[in-house]
C-alpha cells in the first residue's frame, strides 16, 4: 500500500474553518478515489465531517463521481453547499 499526500482547496465556511484556503490530507490506499478522500478528510480533519456530506470534489475543473480516482498531481477543490436569491 502506497500512502498519498493530497492538497484540497477550500472555499466559504470550510475554508474559514480550517483557517487555511488549502488543506493536506494522507490517504493509505493503492488507490485514492475520491470516497477515501472524502473519508480521510472527514479523519483528519473533523470540524468538516458534516459539510462534507453536501460537497463534491472537482478535480482538474470537474466533478467526479465516488468512485473515481484520484491522482496526487490533481487540482482538487471541495466544493461546498452554495445558494443564491
Amino acid at each position: 500500500m502506497n500512502p498519498h499526500r493530497l492538497k484540497i482547496k477550500l472555499f466559504g465556511p470550510q475554508a474559514t474553518a480550517i483557517g487555511a484556503p488549502v488543506v493536506c490530507v494522507n490517504v493509505a490506499t493503492d488507490a485514492v478515489s475520491c470516497a477515501a478522500l472524502r473519508q480521510a478528510l472527514a479523519d483528519q480533519h473533523p470540524i468538516l465531517a458534516t459539510s462534507l456530506a453536501i460537497s463534491r470534489f472537482a478535480v482538474n475543473c470537474a466533478f467526479l463521481p465516488e468512485d473515481a480516482v484520484v491522482c496526487e498531481s490533481a487540482e482538487i477543490a471541495l466544493i461546498g453547499a452554495v445558494s443564491g436569491g
